[in-house]
């Protein structure tokens, strides 16, 4: 058989055939503008503020769904329209963690494929994306409204992944929650907690990750 040289062929010396990525506080603050777009659609209707904890724990299914589960069915079409109004016009609030842009730089360098599976909506994933000039950076993009199951179910990681070509047992998926870490496990992907995020800490060290990432960098030496 002829010999074949590994460093022309990075691909077959590689750990891992994709990495998956997690959307919101994994890659993006956009938690507190998530909070601040539900108090702009709901607090006028039950008549009082959220506080972050408050909206936090109505996480687990895409924005329109966390809306219709919250109010009355007369209230959904303002609710909603008001609620991505919002997310849109002060979507330049949002932060990207340090070392995440040299992190996907690296990634897409190393010839790595990424995708994304988010437990939000489609409307609001593809402002993000948009906003933060990502659209053609991941090869797959699941969110909330395409999955069979919401999060921690392993639906979403390994639709992402087939989209990929990847096999799932080859994928890496990084997240900064319970859930993420439930569904990256169950879909028999290496999981990456992303601890740079601290919402979750204590509940995903529980969780006994396959990695621990302190810092995006962390991504990068785990997967190349």
């Amino acid at each position: 058989m002829p010999h074949v040289n590994e460093r022309d062929h990075p691909s077959l010396s590689r750990r891992f055939d994709a990495v998956i990525f997690d959307l919101d506080g994994t890659l993006a603050d956009t938690i507190p503008l998530i909070v601040a777009s539900w108090n702009a659609a709901v607090a006028p209707i039950a008549g009082r503020q959220f506080a972050l904890a408050e909206v936090i724990s109505r996480f687990g299914v895409p924005d329109t769904a966390m809306l219709q589960r919250e109010l009355a069915r007369e209230h959904w079409p303002t609710a909603i329209e008001a609620y991505h109004a919002h997310y849109e016009s002060n979507h330049a609030t949002v932060v990207v963690f340090d070392g995440v842009p040299q992190m996907l730089s690296a990634l897409r360098a190393s010839g790595l494929p990424m995708g994304v599976m988010t437990g939000k909506g489609r409307r609001t994933a593809d402002i993000t994306l948009r906003s933060l000039g990502w659209e053609s950076l991941f090869k797959a993009v699941i969110t909330g409204d395409e999955a069979v199951k919401q999060k921690p179910a392993p639906d979403g990681p390994l639709e992402v992944a087939r989209l990929l070509g990847a096999a799932p047992g080859r994928c890496a998926y990084v997240g900064d929650s319970p859930a993420d870490m439930k569904a990256g496990r169950a879909a028999g992907m290496t999981t990456i907690a992303a601890a740079w995020h601290p919402v979750y800490l204590d509940r995903i060290r529980a969780l006994s990750p396959d990695h621990w990432a302190e810092h995006p960098a962390d991504v990068v030496r785990f997967v190349t």
